[in-house]
């Protein structure tokens, strides 16, 4: 009870905090900012007019239609030019741009209705630091202006603010790989300077007396990096405040987030409750604080579960040792299983591309082209089902990603599961929360504790355990596709599609089972996606030299009479496709060329398969619309 009674105690003090500001109370602050030299007598007069709707002294005299404009950013969203000191938006200005459903305000509601809850309690700490800030910054804008709302708003500040007047940007080079504790040390020690705003305004009462949460950040050296400057210190600073004063707000849309999960099954109203005990001052629920205790959510611990087998590589890619890919794979599958339901991984090999006669790996020569690094994969058996990963190594990042745990839900589908695995990394509101969380969380969630959790006041993204794009981890899908089965290929699917193009030798001998895994982590949209996989495909620009160039090559893949053409002597303006197939037809070749229908993802390539007529039938049969154009078959 008397712990319950101090929670209590604890939400009154901070709902209370984000209040309206009684005037005596802006008066007290103003007072501590004259004292502590940041306003003059005239500016701590000027911030209790604003706090009290008065009109400012600053506009006495002017012309407001001839002044110049200052921007002030509204709903995170986009910009409105308004006086300089005049940072108010009235309710009925927020709620107009709120309406309309066109770019840049569209999309923005949660940010409109976080506008709206300060916008009910002004004059709050963020409105009278947001006035003031705005008002420095127009002046250190227009500093060798000698126009009559520059000097006034120079007569606002004090000594103080010098610093912030005066600023440029100080550039700390930091490398990652060879930074070392001293390095850090020295870094804080530099930019110590910076923190006199967080002392400034915390003895003028913007900021809780036992509030430290910044200075606890920056005694961390490896937070202080790239460009430091007054201007990033104090605009910090107003996002603080204003998250401060968001907080009552922010915290009642988690609770509810999470009466909804509640509803869904997802947690219990114990383990509800057991969550909410979790809450301490100015900070939201983590991931860690939600999911600890939610029995569809599998912990992966960063000190026993990742870094053992993680290896980030600076220079030289494939370094991961084969034995930590299959120990990872054996650990998380047996989590899994022992919470969640009966799951074994057998036969777990790990294939490693060779590399070229070169010497090169074939990243390393596409490295100047993509991200994209691949070097590594594995395949693992499901109860007798067997699945195959590819294992992206990018620089600088680890290895386990959503994507390398794609096959749990292909295994899901298998089983006709609606449900499916999503990737929860440890969420961070501000940026004071502890450095490195050591938990993610593997959440087996329906459609719509899914959608429940993707919510700014739970978790901004989580990701689905899913390759999106063939073979393109760049391109990961979102939420709102995970469940949507019917734009990929499903197992039965690929596995009738491999049948019947090895009946046709469509596809090079090898193990049939690995060739149908091998599609299916591509997540293939179409049976034409499916067909890259034959040396008989390729993409193209749709000109004949380009495309006669691209036809030799692949029927020297397949082992065909060699195609002698020559585009030299062709007009300009023709049917590339006909004359290439004409031109096979009149050497006697087997093959002809047919375009695939398109992805729409390429605006120059286009998509075509060598193939002999009857495999080309027995294809439009199988797939209507495979191909394009005549051929289309539709």
């Amino acid at each position: 009870m008397k712990y319950l009674l101090s929670v209590l105690l604890f939400v009154s003090h901070i709902t209370a905090n984000a209040q309206q500001l009684p005037l005596s109370t802006v008066s007290d602050m103003a007072r501590k900012l004259g004292q502590l030299e940041v306003l003059t007598p005239a500016g701590q007069e000027e911030l209790l007019r604003f706090a009290g709707g008065q009109p400012l002294r600053l506009y006495q005299g002017l012309d407001k239609t001839q002044l110049p404009r200052q921007a002030i950013f509204v709903a995170e969203a986009d910009f409105l030019d308004i006086i300089p000191g005049q940072t108010r938006i009235p309710m009925a200005t927020l709620d107009s741009l709120a309406a309309i459903q066109q770019y840049p305000w569209s999309g923005h509601d949660n940010q409109f209705a976080e506008a709206r809850f300060l916008a009910a309690r002004f004059p709050s700490r963020h409105d009278l630091f947001g006035f003031l800030l705005h008002s420095a910054d127009y002046c250190r804008s227009n500093y060798d202006s000698s126009d009559s709302l520059t000097v006034r708003l120079h007569g606002w500040f004090g000594p103080a603010m010098a610093p912030y007047m005066a600023d440029s940007p100080l550039d700390l080079a930091v490398n990652d790989q060879t930074d070392t504790p001293a390095a850090q040390q020295e870094r804080t020690a530099i930019y110590a300077p910076y923190l006199r705003w967080v002392n400034l305004f915390r003895q003028a009462g913007f900021l809780p007396e036992t509030d430290s949460a910044i200075n606890i950040y920056y005694q961390n050296g490896k937070n202080i990096y790239g460009s430091v400057s007054h201007t990033n210190a104090l605009g910090e600073l107003e996002r603080y405040i204003t998250y401060l004063d968001k907080y009552p707000y922010l915290k009642q849309q988690q609770l509810l987030c999470l009466d909804s999960l509640q509803q869904t099954g997802l947690i219990s109203e114990a383990t509800k409750q057991q969550i909410i005990a979790r809450y301490r001052p100015y900070t939201l629920l983590s991931s860690t604080d939600i999911l600890s205790d939610c029995k569809s959510a599998v912990p992966l611990c960063t000190a026993t579960d990742i870094q053992p087998y993680d290896l980030v590589p600076v220079s030289h890619y494939g370094e991961i040792p084969v034995t930590s890919i299959r120990s990872f794979f054996e650990q998380a599958t047996d989590k899994i299983s022992k919470q969640l339901f009966p799951l074994t991984a057998t036969d777990i090999r790990i294939l490693k591309a060779a590399p070229n006669a070169d010497g090169l790996y074939p990243y390393q020569e596409q490295l100047a082209l993509s991200r994209s690094a691949k070097i590594l994969s594995a395949t693992l058996r499901l109860n007798g089902h067997l699945y195959k990963e590819t294992i992206d190594e990018k620089e600088f990042e680890s290895w386990i990603r959503p994507e390398n745990l794609q096959f749990l839900n292909h295994y899901l589908e298998d089983q006709h599961d609606q449900r499916r695995f999503f990737f929860i990394q440890p969420n961070r509101f501000t940026r004071y929360e502890p450095l490195q969380p050591d938990t993610v969380f593997l959440a087996l969630l329906n459609e719509a504790q899914a959608k429940l959790l993707q919510s700014p006041y739970l978790f901004d993204r989580i990701e689905g355990c899913y390759n999106g794009s063939p073979g393109d981890y760049d391109y990961a899908v979102y939420p709102y596709q995970y469940f949507d089965t019917r734009t990929r290929l499903n197992r039965q699917q690929i596995d009738s599609f491999v049948a019947l193009c090895r009946q046709h030798q469509l596809f090079p001998q090898q193990d049939t089972a690995l060739l149908q895994a091998s599609i299916r982590e591509q997540n293939p949209a179409g049976y034409q996606d499916a067909l890259s996989f034959s040396p008989a495909w390729f993409s193209s620009v749709a000109d004949l030299q380009s495309l006669s160039h691209r036809t030799q090559e692949a029927l020297q893949r397949l082992h065909a009479r060699r195609f002698v053409f020559s585009a030299d002597r062709q007009p300009e303006q023709v049917n590339a496709l006909r004359v290439i197939n004409e031109a096979l037809g009149k050497q006697g070749s087997a093959f002809r060329l047919y375009q695939l229908e398109g992805d729409g993802e390429s605006y120059t390539d286009q998509r075509y398969i060598l193939l002999k007529p009857a495999a080309a039938a027995a294809l439009k049969a199988f797939a209507p619309g495979i191909f394009a154009g005549a051929d289309s078959g539709r």
